[in-house]
């Protein structure tokens, strides 16, 4: 476990080094320039040479920060570290007098921090160890808060978003496309003849089609940007943000074919699109892309 000590005083850096060696990798840097290009030459995959003990791309668990440095305050090079979002825990260490200053660091998001008083140097692994397991506990409960999230917005059979999601989003679409004077598309799909191959095949059978139309249309839109949704039954949504009906018709004319090319029976897909006019209400935008499936719908039969 790599821990950063920033430290400008050789003495005093070379105590605490020699404190924590036993527990943890140890790199020392003089300066809130040194740790700052080195997070930055991380974040760039690059690593920093010339820097003793610091070569490779090897992130740190924890800094320990002094405060009274040359050139930028500990308190400055902290605040720059949490502007930069680097997920590192911070622990400050200050003077005598200066507890103020970890008190203020500590409300800006520190994990910890330590006063050089007495041999403060003794306590400085539990207080690392501490900071670190807080860390990776804040990062557990994340990680759990995003998985309940996915779950409740996700279809479980085929993956896409649900119908909860599909409102929620289309919304915040509207809302940023009238805002920006941006375009919006948003298609509307049914599967055809699907009623007649899930009564024949059965359930089993029907959620297979159901579950490789899902793929379908998330292959065929722009991940992390388009919004792909189960709307209900054998009906598919898809939103997609900065697309004028042209380019909508040209995704839905992709999943019409992909569908067909499949050749699950005699099921295909229909398709209504529809462009957001800055005007239509929810309700009425949706209205009008059902209404044109419900055209191309006629047209199958």
């Amino acid at each position: 476990m790599k821990i950063l000590i920033v430290e400008d005083n050789p003495d005093h850096a070379e105590l605490v080094r020699l404190a924590l060696k036993p527990h943890f990798e140890v790199c020392l840097l003089e300066s809130g320039e040194d740790v700052l290009q080195y997070l930055e030459g991380l974040e760039g995959n690059e690593g920093i040479a010339g820097l003793e003990g610091l070569e490779g791309n090897t992130w740190p668990a924890a800094i320990l920060l002094d405060y009274l440095l040359p050139g930028i305050d500990g308190l400055a090079v902290f605040e720059r570290i949490k502007k930069k979002e680097y997920d590192i825990p911070v622990i400050m260490v200050t003077g005598q007098g200066d507890e103020g200053i970890a008190v203020e660091a500590m409300k800006k998001g520190a994990y910890d921090y330590v006063v050089k008083s007495g041999d403060y140097r003794a306590v400085l692994p539990s207080v690392i160890y501490r900071a670190v397991k807080q860390r990776e506990m804040e990062r557990e409960k994340a990680r759990l808060t995003l998985e309940l999230e996915k779950l409740t917005i996700t279809d479980d059979l085929t993956s896409l978003f649900n119908r909860r999601y599909f409102y929620r989003k289309l919304d915040e679409e509207m809302v940023r496309a009238k805002r920006q004077n941006g375009k919006l598309s948003l298609i509307m799909f049914d599967l055809d003849n699907f009623k007649e191959y899930n009564d024949t095949f059965g359930h089993l059978e029907g959620d297979r089609v159901l579950k490789e139309t899902g793929g379908i249309i998330l292959s065929s839109i722009r991940e992390k940007f388009d919004s792909g949704c189960r709307y209900g039954g054998d009906e598919f949504a898809v939103i997609l943000p900065g697309a004028h009906i042209r380019q909508a018709a040209v995704v839905a004319g992709r999943i019409e074919r992909s569908v067909r090319e499949k050749r699950m029976g005699n099921v295909g897909i229909s398709a209504g699109i529809a462009e957001y006019d800055y005007e239509s209400s929810m309700k009425d935008f949706i209205m009008t892309a059902d209404d044109a499936l419900y055209e191309a719908k006629k047209v199958q039969k």
